[in-house]
């Protein structure tokens, strides 16, 4: 009978499919329509399909049709109802875009929205149009849409290496794969040359550029292949996703996909290379970040490397991960160990470990660390051939540190600091050395001068210096002849190579104590945040005062102002303002306007974070997160983002926890109220 027993997983897997899928029915369907490359047909098939529902009975709405002065596609729209355009004012320049309020407040039961992948212009609600198309459908409104297999996030460096094209406009791979429909418009690459020579695609300038690049035949069959291959690959994954909530738990592969992010330009290529691999095996798909010591000093375009890789992991799909720690392969076989990772997908690198461990790439020491592991190595060669730095952590350690304010807060602090510390191994070296006492006390001093430097220090290389230099001063004061280098006796060259391997080692060893005594210190004083916000949280009753908590916890953690809402009844209650500490900072009156009101509104309806550093109103002058449990929004918590940069990954990740912990303890409150209602009606009908 227990051999006979469902197993739980696998149930609340099922039960969990069952509730997407009810949520699925209640939006609206979207179809794309998918071509390997302009002029395939991508839009007139739409319009073709839309024509026949209308001929049916069915109402259809011609959304945004993008005006491609082709005499077929513009006879093909004819008799449709169509929007008219949202007409946008930029540099001087009048652009037509996509009517989203218009679309919604008509409401009807299928509109076709062209160009998935477009851009949409600055001051518009979303940065993208899939991001339009994707409220349609949270509106119930089904949708018809065209796409080029180029748009794919996931195939970019795959088709640019085709073409010699980056392509900028991209959309996640999800959007695709979640589609209700996909329909590949398919024609041979030979009848769409002739299209094109015949004019029927681009004017006859364009066309014969087209022609010279992106339209060479052979550059056409290789896209054919990859749509077609792409699309057959969505039909497999849906046929096994079928099977699988039929109870054929046999085809889950149970693997799991781990690649790391870094400022590298080559890790945006790895990073896909990892999302098709996650893809093909059906597994989990994770990105680490591994924050050094050197990052968090890094030059801001470091750092914004990183930030726009840690997005286009999100966009493909992965889950974001990130911890602390100066000893990258270390961290990475750790956390591959306790999250039962499969494969890692890393850049080739050369990157080398010193003192105590062999050379080698991040591979290899990976490899050392966890050897049960698959690891993957993708090449660091871009798109047409061109070699970029090299390395997948190419990036780190190379930021520029913040402009010192004084001359002893920077690289001439220590220095001085270091010649102090041999200018007194020195002097107490020649009082041992006037009471006669050995060369090996001396040379102790020297060793403890090179420790005080590296305790008091914060570069590398002042301590590594200040070792040379100890020895080059012991020589020099105290082995024969006296005030100068040479040395007479045959065993002082020995001598000075233990010195100097001594002091480097010792001097290594010390930054290193001093580099994880720092992150231990931040580690204790964020899970310190972590732990005062939950022991607080737990003893409060009132919405308000937990208002108030969570806001000084989140000025705590990243000491920014805080603007936050309750949210109820389909309105918001506030704001609630706290600014922050010390002069420079956004005040009140820059949040008190319909605007910032209006994107929090929209964060809250929809659960979802808007505002500055996101896609979605962009332009606000805060960041602003739904603070929730399960699927029941109870606020909205803004963060002023100052010089519009946004928040670092694991402040990130804890000011989350945070939040959903306080959407916890608003839930409780209201189960509270809720169970208090109860004994009260129960009392009055006794």
């Amino acid at each position: 009978m227990e051999e006979n027993r469902p197993d739980p997983e696998l149930l609340l897997k099922k039960l969990r499919k069952e509730e997407e899928k009810r949520e699925k029915e209640q939006r609206g369907k979207l179809k794309i329509f998918l071509g390997y490359a302009a002029g395939v047909g991508k839009t007139y098939a739409m319009l073709e399909a839309a024509q026949t529902l209308r001929d049916r009975g069915e109402e259809v709405v011609a959304g945004y049709i993008e005006p491609h002065d082709r005499p077929a596609t513009l006879a093909m729209a004819e008799g449709l109802e169509t929007l008219p355009p949202f007409m946008v004012e930029y540099k001087g320049i009048r652009l037509r875009e996509f009517d989203l309020d218009g679309a919604l407040k008509r409401k009807p039961k299928l509109i076709l929205v062209d160009e998935l992948a477009h851009t949409n212009a600055p001051g518009l609600r979303h940065e993208k149009r899939y991001q339009d198309v994707n409220e349609l459908l949270q509106a119930g409104i089904s949708v018809y849409t065209t796409l080029n297999i180029q748009h794919l996030e996931s195939l970019n460096d795959q088709i640019g290496s085709i073409t010699g094209i980056r392509v900028r406009e991209r959309i996640p791979d999800g959007i695709f794969d979640q589609a209700d429909q996909v329909e590949l418009i398919d024609i041979e690459p030979s009848d769409l040359l002739q299209r094109l020579k015949e004019g029927k695609i681009y004017h006859a300038v364009q066309a014969e550029r087209a022609l010279d690049h992106f339209f060479a035949e052979e550059k056409l069959i290789a896209l054919r292949e990859i749509a077609l291959r792409r699309t057959a690959d969505r039909v497999n994954r849906l046929a096994v996703m079928e099977r699988e909530n039929r109870g054929g738990a046999d085809y889950y592969t149970g693997e799991h996909v781990l690649t790391c992010i870094s400022p590298s330009p080559t890790c945006a290529k790895v990073i896909r290379t990892a999302s098709r691999l996650a893809y093909a095996f059906r597994g989990e798909f994770t990105a680490l970040y591994v924050e050094t010591p050197s990052l968090q000093h890094a030059d801001p375009k470091v750092r914004q490397m990183v930030e726009e890789n840690i997005h286009l992991a999100k966009a493909l799909g992965a889950r974001i991960a990130t911890v602390f720690g100066e000893d990258i392969a270390g961290q990475i076989a750790e956390y591959a160990k306790l999250s039962n990772v499969s494969k890692v997908v890393l850049g080739r690198t050369n990157h080398k470990i010193l003192f105590g461990q062999t050379k080698g790439t991040l591979a290899d020491h990976v490899a050392q660390y966890a050897p049960k592991l698959d690891i993957y190595i993708i090449p660091d060669i871009e798109n047409g051939g061109t070699k970029k730095k090299r390395g997948f952590y190419a990036g780190y350690g190379r930021g520029k540190r913040k402009k010192p304010e004084t001359f002893m807060e920077g690289i001439g602090g220590d220095c001085v600091k270091c010649f102090l510390a041999l200018a007194v191994s020195t002097g107490f070296g020649m009082m041992f050395q006037h009471f006669q006492m050995s060369e090996s006390n001396i040379i102790m001093l020297y060793l403890l001068g090179v420790l005080l430097a590296a305790m008091t220090v914060s570069r590398r290389g002042a301590v590594v210096v200040s070792s040379l230099l100890s020895v080059l001063l012991f020589n020099f004061f105290f082995v024969e002849p006296l005030y100068s280098f040479q040395m007479d006796g045959k065993e002082y060259p020995v001598t000075i190579a233990v010195m100097l391997a001594a002091s480097l080692i010792t001097s290594s060893l010390m930054n290193r104590v001093r580099s994880h005594s720092r992150e231990m210190a931040k580690k204790a004083y964020r899970t310190e945040i972590l732990l005062d916000n939950s022991r607080r949280l737990r003893r409060i009753r009132d919405k308000k005062e937990a208002v108030k908590e969570v806001s000084g916890q989140i000025k705590k953690l990243l000491g920014l102002p805080v603007l936050f809402y309750l949210y109820s009844g389909g309105g918001l209650e506030g704001p609630f303002f706290f600014p922050a500490d010390g002069e420079g900072h956004m005040q009140e009156e820059e949040f008190l306007n319909q605007k910032e009101r209006a994107v929090a509104m929209w964060s809250a309806a929809r659960g979802k974070r808007a505002g500055a550093c996101t896609h979605t109103l962009p332009d606000a002058k805060a960041i602003y997160l739904p603070v929730k449990s399960g699927d029941r929004v109870y606020g909205v918590a803004g963060i002023a983002l100052e010089e519009r940069r946004e928040i670092p990954p694991f402040e990130y990740s804890l000011l989350t926890a945070m939040l959903n912990e306080a959407g916890l303890v608003f839930e409780r409150m209201e189960m509270m109220a809720a169970s208090d209602e109860m004994k009260e009606r129960k009392g009055e009908i006794i």
